[in-house]
């Protein structure tokens, strides 16, 4: 998916021409500026939509194995994302975001369909494709009043809202994991910290996933494991943000909303759960705590934003067979 560039600074330029106009409320200013900077060019799914797929189109939605083209293409979720889930544009004073399972999604098909056995099968990819393309079309955000006025400054994001970032997804992530029978994940001050300190290598690094800085960047996990006292199975799922252009490293201003910043948590979440075939379901296994054995359980969970606007989801599994010079802190959410 290519993401509308200059988005932010169309953005914020729409908000001040709105400001000469009398009749324009602040209310209408914030939910304009969350929608320009939460609009894409990917297709929001319906049911129906996926109805009518043709064969070319599945063919986006599933490993290149299963296609028997030379090569892999392992693609970063939200980049390549052909659907979307629903972003609201009527905000609500408590909006109960969730993400709903859909019928067929279980983490036995998706271990299967992760499995080398299976990610050459066509016939599979294309089933489990459409299962998850359901889970896309049953599922919507919608923004809180309040935090559409929250401005969130990613040069330099504080404890306090990667917290309530790490918060609002694991509210959303483990209620989804426990419907399926797997293990939720705990959150701790640590753990949430290792996420941000992994984000912050990538803006350093201007690791904006554009040229040769795509995918993963290579120094993360030497840099943060050593500073946190992490040995083994630290996982990372990385997406550039699905809604929003902040890529140039010349830009100064990478301002967004609280708002903007759920939004783009919970539709990361989505896509990596249920339109992750061209990357062979790896977020998704990661993401649904199926990666890590049940005996280095639990694991640890922090959300991290980097200044381009990537999200960093990490893992950290700690017990007393691995990590255990890892300090969890204080406990967050479990």
């Amino acid at each position: 998916m290519k993401p509308f560039s200059r988005m932010l600074e169309l953005a914020l330029v729409g908000g001040l021409l709105l400001t000469t106009c009398s009749v324009t409320t602040n209310a209408d200013q914030s939910i304009n500026l969350f929608k320009a900077q939460t609009t894409n060019d990917a297709t929001v799914a319906t049911t129906q939509k996926i109805q009518k797929l043709t064969q070319a189109d599945l063919n986006h939605f599933i490993p290149t194995q299963a296609q028997k083209v030379i090569g892999n293409q392992v693609t970063d979720p939200g980049s390549d994302a052909i659907f979307i889930p629903k972003v609201n544009y009527q905000a609500s004073q408590n909006p109960q975001n969730q993400l709903k399972v859909p019928n067929g999604y279980t983490l036995k098909k998706l271990k299967y369909a992760a499995s080398n056995k299976a990610i050459g099968n066509y016939r599979i990819q294309i089933q489990m494709g459409k299962i998850g393309l359901r889970g896309l079309a049953i599922n919507s955000f919608t923004p809180a009043k309040r935090d559409l006025k929250r401005p969130v400054n990613l040069n330099r994001i504080t404890f306090a809202q990667s917290k309530e970032l790490t918060r609002f997804a694991l509210l959303i992530l483990n209620p989804a994991i426990q419907k399926l029978g797997g293990i939720p994940y705990r959150a701790t001050t640590n753990s949430i910290q290792f996420a941000q300190a992994s984000a912050d290598v990538y803006s350093k690094d201007n690791w904006n996933n554009t040229g040769d800085k795509t995918g993963h960047d290579p120094k993360v996990k030497p840099v943060v494991s050593k500073a946190f006292n992490v040995k083994d199975v630290a996982e990372e799922n990385y997406s550039d943000n699905p809604s929003f252009n902040l890529t140039s490293p010349k830009l100064k201003q990478r301002t967004v909303s609280m708002a903007t910043l759920k939004a783009t948590i919970y539709s990361s979440m989505a896509i990596q759960m249920y339109e992750d075939g061209p990357s062979y379901w790896g977020h998704a296994t990661a993401l649904m705590n199926l990666d890590i054995h049940p005996k280095y359980q639990p694991n640890y969970f922090g959300v991290g934003f980097d200044k381009f606007g990537g999200i960093h989801f990490m893992m950290v599994p700690h017990n007393h067979l691995v990590n255990r010079a890892f300090v969890l802190g204080q406990v967050v959410v479990e």
